[in-house]
């Protein structure tokens, strides 16, 4: 009878812990910046086989424990050349990726790296990442991204699929 009684009571779960306990808990956009030629920026491969239009975009965010961040993100489509028109990059077979680094420039130190590495997806290819714990003042993220692989690749061309992405540079301000 003891047993019945016990089995009737029903347990105690503990209940999940508060969301503001955890740093990024909160957070809002303050400024979502994005480069000043990221509407009409493109870059080639060396023998112009191969294209990539980009854009790189920063917001601030204001964390709940009162530290801000700086997520910037880069995107691209990208293009081969054949047959007189531009192609979408969607027929690769192996080697399709981004890699490169994103750099914050802070207002005093040492340039902190962040790492870019990406697989398009069809012709498309995006990478994200947050520099935490930052305080008032003008910051600048600069990219350099390479794009690896794609048809000409395929084709035996690597050079022809390789397009290298250097001079993306957003500024932003932290208040």
């Amino acid at each position: 009878m003891a047993f019945a009684a016990a089995a009737a009571v029903p347990a105690v779960v503990p209940a999940p812990a508060a969301a503001a306990a955890r740093p990024d808990a909160l957070h809002h956009v303050l400024a979502p910046t994005c480069d000043p030629s990221s509407s009409s920026h493109t870059f080639y491969s060396s023998d112009k086989s191969s294209k990539g239009n980009v854009r790189m975009c920063a917001s601030v965010l204001k964390r709940a424990n009162g530290t801000h961040a700086i997520q910037v993100t880069f995107s691209g489509d990208f293009f081969y050349y054949w047959g007189l028109a531009w192609h979408e990059e969607n027929k690769c077979v192996f080697g399709c990726h981004l890699t490169g680094t994103f750099w914050l420039n802070k207002p005093t130190g040492a340039p902190v790296p962040g790492e870019i590495s990406a697989t398009l997806k069809g012709r498309h290819a995006t990478d994200t990442h947050t520099f935490e714990g930052l305080t008032s003042g003008r910051y600048k993220v600069t990219a350099g991204v390479t794009k690896e692989g794609g048809y000409w690749r395929n084709e035996g061309h690597v050079d022809s699929s390789r397009i290298s992405m250097k001079t993306l540079n957003v500024t932003v301000n932290i208040p």
